[in-house]
C-alpha cells in the first residue's frame, strides 16, 4: 500500500520551508483517501495541470521524501492515488514549482 509521510485532515499545512525542496510560493496538499479509484483526470481536475506535469511534481516529492511509492512507479501511483490534491496558490506560473 503506498503511504504518506503525513496524514490530512481538515486543514492542510504550508510545507514551504520545511524541506529541502524549494516549494516557496505553493502549498502541496497531499489529501490520500482511497488509492484505489483514482485517475489522472480526477488529479487534473482537481489540480488544474496536465497529467504529466502532476506526475513530474509527483516525481519530486518522491525524490524530497515528502511521500514514498514503495516501490510503485510513478505512473502506476498516479494512476491509484485517489485523493491528491497538489494545489497552486497565487502564481502566474502553471508549474508547482
Amino acid at each position: 500500500m503506498i503511504e504518506a509521510y503525513f496524514e490530512m485532515g481538515a486543514s492542510c499545512p504550508d510545507l514551504r520551508g520545511q524541506y529541502d525542496v524549494d516549494i516557496r510560493e505553493f502549498v502541496i496538499l497531499a489529501c490520500v483517501n482511497d488509492f484505489r479509484r483514482a485517475k489522472k483526470t480526477q488529479i487534473q481536475r482537481a489540480v488544474g495541470l496536465s497529467p504529466k506535469t502532476v506526475s513530474a511534481n509527483l516525481s519530486a516529492l518522491v525524490d524530497s521524501g515528502l511521500i514514498r511509492t514503495n516501490g510503485v512507479s510513478i505512473d502506476e501511483y498516479v494512476l491509484t492515488f485517489e485523493g491528491i490534491a497538489l494545489v497552486r496558490k497565487a502564481s502566474r506560473t502553471r508549474s508547482l514549482w
